[in-house]
Order: structure tokens, then C-alpha cells, then sequence
């Protein structure tokens, strides 16, 4: 029962430090979807087009770039807290179990799976309005919804917008397309996070490889430098070289 229990906190701080990790990167991907309702919402142009597509890009492309962004620096971080777990964990066989680091986080620590999990955190409400408005989707189109269902569609407009106006104005358009496949277009944050967090790790490392690198060769310089005797010029004191 004790180890169920403690692996139930494990999973808990761990989901708990993908949701943190994903919020910010989930806020914006939320405003992409509130400025792209705002640009291209009009009334009298509820209807597929160029422009809509556009937006729509530009919009999409500038929340992924956040969160690549955001995953880069998450991973370099998590690398560095890995680093600190492999020296806690070699003390600990050193010295015993009693050696404590407190500024370690084993849930913070770098693996490679967890990019893409903060990716799936970050995309959850994209599958969450996707399926909710896909079992719905007859009285959407047919605009016979309640009231309820009206609120319910406008918090998916502005919490996953980038992924479902486009379904929404083919559907309006006549071109019916099921609101079950914007569920797909939660592969971008998986994908971005994951991949940018991977890469944000090898950076980090290789940075670190770098600037121990370049600390050996000033060393190496350093101690040359401490093997030469000053002879201060005087005369008959520097050994004579041998021909």
C-alpha cells in the first residue's frame, strides 16, 4: 500500500510540473484563438476563404514559435536539474542516503518523453472541443443549438479557436468537414514541445561541453605559463642550449 502511495505523488508533482510547464504556452495558444475570432468573426462573412486561411496561419505559427521557444529554455533547464540528480545520487553512494541537495527536483529532471507530454498538457482543450462540438456538430451547422450549446462554442472559439474556426466556417461555407478531425491539430504543440525541448537539452549540454573546454585550455595555458623561470637577464644564469 506504501509503495501504491508514493507512486501515486510521484505521477501527481510530475503531472503537476507539466501542467506549470505547459500553461504558459496553453495562454498562448488561447490568444491565438481570440485574435483570430476577433479578425476574422464578421457576420456578414461567416465563410471560408483566403483571408481566413491566412489568419489562420499567421495566428498558428506565432503561438508555435512561443512554445518552441518556451520548450527550449524548459529543456535546458530540466538537462541542467538531471545534472544535479546524477551528482545528488553519486554522493548519496558515496556518503549514504543522508546527503540532501535541495535544490533538486526529481520531477524537473530531463527525459525525453516529457516534451511531448507537456505538448499533449498544452493541447488538451484542442480534443476536449474538437469531441465536444464533433457530438454536436448536427445542430451547430443547423444553427437549432440551445443556449448552452451557443456559450459552449464560443469557449472553444476562444480557448482552441486556431484549431476550430476553420472547421466552422467550412461547415458554414457548405463544405462539411466533422469537427472530430480538428482533434489532429493537437500533434502541433506534441510535436513543438517535444522536439524543442529535445533540442533545448542538447543545447544546453553542448554549451556546457563548450565552456568546460575552453576552462581546460585556459588551465593547460595557465600552467605553461607557471613552468617558465624568469631569469631576470642576467648574465650567466640562463642555461645554455645545447647544439
Amino acid at each position: 500500500m506504501g509503495t501504491i502511495k508514493n507512486t501515486l505523488k510521484a505521477w501527481g508533482r510530475q503531472a503537476w510540473e507539466f501542467f506549470k510547464g505547459s500553461f504558459p504556452a496553453a495562454l498562448m495558444y488561447f490568444c491565438a484563438g481570440s485574435v483570430l475570432m476577433m479578425l476574422t468573426m464578421k457576420e456578414d462573412e461567416i465563410f471560408w476563404d483566403s483571408g481566413k486561411l491566412t489568419w489562420t496561419l499567421v495566428c498558428g505559427l506565432a503561438a508555435a514559435a512561443y512554445n518552441a521557444l518556451l520548450c527550449y529554455g524548459q529543456g535546458g533547464n530540466a538537462y541542467e536539474m538531471l545534472v544535479s540528480g546524477n551528482i545528488k545520487r553519486t554522493a548519496i553512494d558515496s556518503y549514504g542516503s543522508g546527503y540532501k541537495m535541495s535544490s533538486h527536483k526529481y520531477a524537473k529532471e530531463y527525459r525525453a518523453w516529457k516534451g511531448f507530454a507537456m505538448g499533449a498538457f498544452t493541447g488538451i482543450y484542442v480534443v476536449i472541443f474538437g469531441i465536444v462540438l464533433g457530438c454536436n456538430q448536427a445542430s451547430i451547422n443547423s444553427q437549432s443549438g440551445s443556449m448552452g450549446l451557443a456559450v459552449l462554442l464560443i469557449i472553444g472559439f476562444l480557448l482552441a479557436g486556431w484549431s476550430i474556426l476553420p472547421f466552422y466556417y467550412l461547415n458554414a461555407s457548405g463544405v462539411y468537414v466533422s469537427y472530430f478531425v480538428s482533434c489532429a491539430f493537437v500533434l502541433v504543440p506534441i510535436i513543438v514541445s517535444g522536439v524543442f525541448y529535445i533540442l533545448g537539452a542538447y543545447g544546453r549540454r553542448n554549451k556546457a561541453i563548450r565552456e568546460q573546454m575552453l576552462a581546460d585550455k585556459a588551465a593547460a595555458a595557465e600552467a605553461v605559463r607557471e613552468k617558465k623561470i624568469n631569469y631576470g637577464g642576467l648574465p650567466g644564469t640562463k642555461p645554455r642550449k645545447r647544439k
